[in-house]
């Protein structure tokens, strides 16, 4: 008889696994580490949306700008901060010693009654280090954004230099103005040439060295000591500069002298392309005093001459014989371009060809020399005019000049007459410092009255604010790219804007810089027209082209703050009438912002944000001295009386 089965049963016996004290400790401690490291991270999150949210609209803590704490501080009060230090910077002037000599440099010497040559010599962009600022810890990464608050808050820091821009040729003058008899200019290696009868006696005068102060060390160790807008004083050194030739290399060149002279006298001549000539003669007298030694890029003796000792004739010859390009204008009506100015080539005499070709001269004996002449095609020809597809207004902007002296008006009507009918092709960028300068008399700019230190000065430039100010309004009315663009260093009525009589939306343009830069980001063709009108003294400058279906504007500006100018300056000055005042309008800080917005085909708009921060600068007088009465001398009781009739 077979054994039962054994029975079946659904719950099969549970097999229990006993832990040792020692695993049931571990795994304690892998519990409480897991419960910890969720509680940090929900800990992490809801702090980092907590900060994220308290500085939404804020600069990240533990963020500075030239040693000034702006974390937490919104874009007003970061602006503000840093003005307020860089003002101060420029009021307490620049300090500077050489040989324990030691002097103070202004770094606000401009005082005139025309605000475009009022300038700085130190200069930093407010508003770009308060972007930034504010950028810093906000980037694409929505991950590195959402934590970036939290960690600026504990571990997180950075420092924003304020990369000071010299104005160096400015300061050069200050620099050499402090110390004029400080260095010694030496003289080159030269030729001392006398007539003796058919002959000419030729000797060599060894270089004498000069010295000159290191401006370039001072400027490198100036920009780096004003990252914090704090300056120490400034030790100048002078450096030796020694000849370029010695006396022994240039007397090899004596017997070329000689036939130089034996050849002459010259004549250099042009013939232009209407057949008619020209002719400068050049003498042997002449030649004696432009003759000089020098080493060629092989580093040998060659002979050359004096470019600045021939600056006469080479002036005679530019006037003359240069024609600047001049491009084929486009004519407009209303809203349309109707007809077209020719063209016509430019020449320029090359100096360095000229004079090249009169050193060739000397050797072959040639008494004739031709100019050459560089020619240049105009960046619009005639014929080619009506390709370029300009056919309707893209957008204009204005400024009013009202009030302004005479010569700012002549610079005024003679730059935009340089504008007018310039071409920008697609993705050209035009520069106006390019396209206005030579700033010199000479091309007819004129100049204004300024005030330097204790001095009044004449200076070129005044008016060129206008004209950038005007351009960035019909730039952006035209919906077109800002490639670069700074507001004035001052609050000037000249500048306020049309729609409201606020700062805000000027550009100041200053040889080298700063400079007003706009891209034609279209597919074709922009066409600049200006125009001047004497009677209302209104500026209107026009963009015309293809349009593309953008439409561009800006808000009215917005003032968001106003500084006072504080107390008048008084200086006394030799270079006025005892008692007589030549003084500067007192100009109140601001600090401004406005959008601008380009709305495309497709109904999207991009907007930009332009704040605009304005130094204050308070009324500053030249008064001249009294004369002092002379003083009383004794009296010769044996003196013999004078008569008086």
């Amino acid at each position: 008889m077979n054994a039962p089965a054994p029975e079946k049963t659904d719950h099969p016996k549970e097999k229990r696994v006993i832990l040792s004290p020692e695993r049931k400790k571990l795994l304690n401690i892998v519990l409480i580490l897991a419960s910890s490291s969720i509680v940090v991270c929900l800990l992490l999150v809801t702090g980092a949306f907590a900060f994220g949210k308290t500085s939404e609209n804020r600069i990240l803590s533990h963020i500075s700008v030239a040693s000034i704490n702006v974390g937490g501080m919104d874009k007003l009060g970061a602006t503000e901060a840093i003005q307020k230090k860089f003002d101060a910077l420029i009021a307490s002037g620049l300090s500077v010693e050489l040989f324990h000599e030691p002097a103070k440099i202004d770094l606000a010497p401009s005082v005139s009654a025309d605000p475009d040559l009022v300038y700085p010599l130190l200069d930093v962009d407010v508003n770009a280090l308060v972007e930034e600022a504010y950028k810093t810890g906000r980037t694409d990464s929505q991950v590195a954004s959402f934590f970036a608050p939290l960690w600026y808050a504990t571990l997180g820091k950075k420092e924003i230099p304020a990369n000071v821009a010299l104005a160096e040729t400015k300061l050069t003058e200050a620099i050499h103005s402090a110390y004029p008899n400080a260095e010694s200019p030496g003289s080159p290696t030269d030729f001392a040439i006398t007539k003796n009868g058919s002959d000419w006696d030729v000797t060599v005068t060894e270089a004498v060295s000069g010295s000159t102060i290191d401006l370039q060390s001072a400027w490198n160790t100036l920009e780096k000591d004003a990252d914090d807008l704090t300056i120490s004083p400034l030790k100048l050194e002078l450096v030796e500069r020694g000849a370029l030739i010695s006396k022994e290399e240039a007397e090899t060149l004596i017997p070329k002298v000689k036939d130089a002279l034996a050849h002459g006298p010259y004549a250099l001549t042009f013939t232009n392309e209407d057949h008619q000539a020209s002719a400068f003669p050049v003498s042997v007298e002449n030649l004696m005093l432009w003759l000089e030694p020098s080493m060629n890029k092989d580093g040998k003796p060659e002979l050359t001459l004096d470019a600045s000792a021939m600056g006469d004739l080479l002036a005679e010859i530019h006037t003359k014989i240069d024609i600047a390009p001049h491009d084929a204008v486009f004519a407009t009506d209303g809203n349309r371009v109707t007809d077209f100015e020719p063209s016509r080539e430019g020449i320029r005499v090359d100096d360095d060809a000229l004079i090249a070709s009169l050193v060739a001269a000397f050797e072959s004996g040639t008494k004739e020399v031709a100019i050459s002449a560089e020619r240049s095609e105009p960046g619009i020809t005639t014929a080619s005019s009506n390709d370029y597809g300009i056919n309707e207004l893209l957008g204009t902007g204005t400024s009013n000049y009202g009030n302004s002296p005479s010569n700012r008006i002549k610079n005024i009507q003679h730059g935009a007459a340089k504008l007018n009918g310039l071409l920008v092709a697609p993705g050209e960028t035009l520069s106006l410092i390019e396209k206005l300068q030579p700033f010199t008399v000479e091309d007819g700019y004129l100049p204004e009255l300024v005030i330097k230190g204790d001095e009044i000065k004449p200076e070129v430039g005044g008016g060129l604010c206008q004209i950038g100010t005007t351009t960035f309004r019909a730039s952006m009315n035209s919906g077109l790219d800002i490639a670069e663009r700074r507001n004035h260093s001052l609050v000037v009525s000249y500048y306020n804007d049309p729609s409201n009589n606020n700062p805000g939306t000027d550009a100041t343009i200053y040889d080298p810089a700063p400079d007003f830069k706009v891209k034609n980001d279209t597919s074709a063709y922009i066409l600049l027209t200006t125009n001047v009108d004497t009677k209302t003294h209104g500026l209107t400058f026009s963009f015309w082209g293809t349009s593309d279906g953008r439409e561009g504007s800006y808000t009215p500006p917005k003032v968001l703050s106003w500084t006072g100018y504080g107390a008048p300056i008084t200086k006394e000055t030799d270079t006025l009438a005892p008692g007589k005042k030549n003084c500067q309008a007192a100009h109140p800080g601001a600090s401004t912002i406005f959008t601008y917005n380009i709305k495309k085909p497709d109904g999207t708009i991009t907007s930009r944000e332009f704040p605009s921060t304005y130094r204050s600068l308070p009324q500053i007088c030249l008064v001249g001295k009294e004369l002092s009465a002379p003083p009383a001398q004794p009296v010769d009781p044996n003196a013999e009386a004078i008569p008086l009739e």
